[in-house]
């Protein structure tokens, strides 16, 4: 019979080897949690020595490369630790739990040995096991293994763990101290309002030696998010480009749809008209000059994305003026969010208003609206410009607009107030902002995709 140590060698091994054998049907996702994943497993002087120059901004083809020198040196360095902690015998109490360990166990069973040996614990992975205490949603985390890994999808998870960072070790057990007992009382807790509370308890004492004054649970961003959230200078313009070297006549032309949703009627004059004027239509644009039409796009607005017009109320990207960043948006009082995005509505045309509201009658949830997918897919649908038609027609057009910046003002504050509301109230103010566009618009709600 094989020992543990052998066990676990022979489960490390096998497991660099089937990544490396599959490495190539990873997608952009996958590589990046990939490295979240054995990255949390390392020491502080490793992590620099491996991870190196590493950025989740490399284009996808560049992280694939990084992932196939970084797996062989990453087993290396886990078979080391492991021989390391077990050569006195199979102990499972820090100092001689290994980070895999740590991460393998669930909270429930690793936080009784953690509080009964914390000057034993180090300091950093005392962030990381406190930094997933603060993302402890639901009773069923506190004995799901699979909920440590769970976390590494949501940036919130590095900001919590980096700001933790900042505390001394003295500071860090303090806390890990003050964690425990209640770790102990959700797990012990008989009614689950009990444990929800406890819950929450927790990740606010989390969230306050973080430096925060909000629960963690009205931070969680998107599945994974780049982390850091704001990528380097010019790095959205580089990535485009060599994308775009790869594709297809057809999907340049979508891309450039897409690019071209995001501009003003202004802006559509002196940064597509020069390019558009050289061929007798849009359609008749060879490759090379479609491809410099979106670098031009993307180089004039590069801080634009097509759900961005959604996205501002939950996390601050605004559509036409510099963004908030994540946690300061979130700590705002709502007058001063109003402010902001009231000042970004006033850089939007008529157009452009009128495409957002749009979006929202052929969208059936607030889901679908920061889909990426799903708002390309309208650029080819006959409803989209129908509607956008529509609405231009009866709110705006050459009567001035008004009327139409008065709709789009409510919706704004209606979306604010729907996006900062229990998620399960989301879809019924959802179905009232989207039936109250129809109605100033003057469309019937019967033709509304995605149901009225």
């Amino acid at each position: 019979m094989q020992s543990y140590l052998e066990l676990v060698h022979q489960r490390i091994e096998d497991r660099s080897a089937n990544v490396l054998q599959n490495i190539e049907k990873f997608d952009d996702v996958q590589l990046r949690f990939t490295v979240r994943i054995f990255a949390d497993c390392l020491d502080e002087e490793t992590r620099k020595r491996l991870l190196g120059n590493y950025s989740e901004y490399l284009t996808q083809s560049e992280i694939r490369e990084f992932v196939k020198g970084f797996i062989p040196a990453y087993t290396e360095y886990a078979l080391v630790e492991l021989v390391d902690k077990k050569r006195d015998g199979e102990r499972f109490d820090p100092p001689w739990l290994t980070q895999e360990e740590y991460q393998e166990m669930s909270v429930r069973e690793k936080w009784p040995r953690i509080v009964g040996n914390l000057n034993e614990v180090a300091p950093l992975q005392l962030c990381r096991e406190l930094a997933k205490t603060g993302l402890l949603l639901r009773p069923y985390m506190l004995s799901d293994p699979g909920f440590n890994e769970g976390a590494l999808e949501f940036a919130l998870y590095f900001d919590l763990r980096d700001r933790l960072g900042g505390l001394s070790e003295e500071e860090l057990r303090s806390v890990a101290a003050s964690v425990a007992p209640l770790v102990d009382r959700a797990v012990s807790a008989v009614a689950g309002e009990e444990c929800e509370e406890t819950l929450r308890r927790i990740r606010l004492l989390v969230a306050t030696a973080a430096g925060l004054s909000i629960d963690p649970q009205e931070m969680i961003g998107p599945l994974m998010e780049r982390y850091p959230r704001e990528g380097p200078p010019g790095w959205k313009v580089r990535e485009l480009g060599k994308t775009l070297e790869t594709m297809s006549l057809r999907d340049l032309r979508l891309t450039a749809f897409v690019h071209l949703d995001l501009l003003t009627a202004e802006e559509t004059r002196e940064i597509v008209s020069p390019f558009v004027s050289r061929w007798p239509s849009f359609f008749e644009i060879p490759t090379r000059y479609l491809r410099e039409l979106i670098l031009a796009i993307v180089e004039r607005i590069p801080d634009r994305a097509l759900t961005f017009f959604f996205e501002r109320y939950s996390g601050g990207r605004m559509t036409m003026t510099p963004g908030v960043s994540f946690f300061v948006w979130k700590l705002m009082p709502e007058e001063e969010k109003i402010e902001r995005l009231r000042e970004d509505n006033a850089r939007m045309d008529q157009a452009m208003m009128a495409r957002h509201l749009a979006r929202y009658l052929m969208s059936g949830t607030p889901e679908e609206l920061v889909d990426p997918g799903r708002q390309i897919a309208l650029l080819t649908d006959n409803g989209f410009p129908v509607n956008h038609g529509s609405i231009l027609k009866s709110l705006g057009g050459e009567a001035g607009d008004a009327r139409l910046r008065k709709l789009y003002d409510e919706v704004t504050l209606l979306s604010l107030r729907m996006m900062s509301a229990p998620e399960n109230e989301r879809h019924e103010l959802y179905r009232e902002i989207r039936l109250r566009i129809a109605e100033a618009a003057g469309i019937s709600p019967n033709t509304m995709r995605g149901g009225s």
